[in-house]
């Protein structure tokens, strides 16, 4: 008997030393991520030209990162504070561009803009964004108006579409809307192979089905242990880089086809929406890395990190324009907006710098003043 109590007692004590070794390792990992602050890579995208802000700026933006639930469109920003990045209190980024020269002057026209995070400004500053430079430019065409950042990083269309009717339902209805789309509608195609869904999307299944049963939620626990510090640590020495999703051609086919049906089906949605509410929609699918021919030798080196993308989104390219004249409005297909561009453009493989972003705006501008003409 008394080996048998001298067993128990022994298995105890190492387990609880065990235990404790692992919290110890655990705490001592949490606190050398919480002080050990890596920097975004993309501070040296060479379309920065070095500039002086850049730090500060990918700072803040990983400080701005933090999301906060939002029925029906699942997240948004936290209100942020900074000197280069700012978000209100209703998860907008803030616009900035000229006030119109006479004081009393008020806002010609209400333009809402949707998009992910390309939309939303990642990589530029709030005077840089592309709804700021929007509104800019059609100041100086003697155009004032209220131009809506709606953008979010993560965003895919219908998520937007959703955020567009929730402004409808309150009575916020814009003159005209721009929705600037495209690497996340396919991305989150391609990362579930399933069409029409947000991004990450099986997070929240977890996270749902946690609270139905204590079977599930066991599960649920089991696979947190992968949040652990100590399993980061492990996950940076051993990780090289993300694999992609094996897809053989005909189910690659076939899982663009219908990431692009959603979306052009979103496109007529939203155009019937318009039409019973009075304003116009123009739609844009956004520019990648992939249709430069005249990389920087920084910009080749995003390339090839997500190469494997490159053959994906030039399908959805091709797809985006066929049946064009069946769709009501077109698509504007940037797709290939920087290809005879040699200037510094891109500071990851969807995201541009704020001379692109200028140029871009300067496109999507000119067709909202086309469109009120009409």
């Amino acid at each position: 008997m008394k080996r048998v109590f001298r067993f128990i007692r022994d298995s105890w004590l190492i387990a609880g030393i065990t235990l404790l070794l692992m919290l110890l390792i655990e705490a001592g990992f949490t606190i050398y991520y919480s002080f050990r602050h890596d920097q975004d890579s993309r501070v040296m995208a060479d379309c920065y030209s070095r500039a002086a802000w850049v730090g500060k700026y990918f700072e803040e933006f990983s400080e701005c990162s933090r999301e906060q639930w939002k029925p029906y469109i699942y997240w948004r920003r936290q209100p942020f504070s900074g000197e280069l990045i700012n978000v209100g209190s209703d998860g907008l980024r803030k616009t900035i561009y000229p006030e119109p020269g006479n004081k009393d002057e008020k806002a010609g026209l209400k333009i809402f803009m949707f998009g992910g995070s390309a939309l939303w400004g990642t990589g530029a500053r709030d005077e840089y964004t592309i709804p700021s430079l929007v509104g800019s430019c059609l100041q100086s065409s003697g155009i004032f108006a209220e131009v809506v950042n709606f953008g979010e990083s993560g965003y895919v269309s219908t998520q937007e579409w959703i955020g567009l009717m929730l402004e409808i339902q309150k009575g916020n209805v814009p003159d005209v809307v721009v929705f600037y789309d495209g690497v996340n509608d396919v991305f989150s195609a391609y990362q579930r192979g399933e069409a029409g869904i947000p991004q990450n999307e099986k997070n929240r299944e977890k996270e749902f089905n946690a609270l139905k049963s204590r079977k599930k939620a066991l599960r649920v626990l089991a696979e947190s242990f992968s949040t652990l510090s100590t399993i980061r640590f492990i996950r940076e020495l051993t990780v090289n880089k993300a694999m992609p999703v094996s897809y053989t051609p005909e189910s690659m086919e076939r899982m663009i086809t219908n990431a692009i049906h959603v979306y052009k089906e979103n496109i007529h949605a939203i155009s019937r929406l318009g039409a019973e509410n009075g304003f116009r929609a123009l739609f844009y699918w956004q520019p990648s890395i992939f249709g430069k021919e005249n990389l920087t030798a920084y910009e080749k080196q995003e390339a090839e990190k997500l190469g494997y993308l490159k053959e994906v989104l030039e399908i959805a390219s091709r797809k985006v324009d066929s049946d064009q004249p069946q769709l009501y409005p077109a698509i504007h297909n940037l797709s290939n907006f920087f290809q005879n561009e040699k200037k510094p453009i891109f500071i990851d493989y969807c995201h541009v710098g704020e001379y692109g972003n200028s140029v871009i705006a300067m496109q999507i501008a000119e067709d909202i003043v086309e469109t009120i003409k009409k």
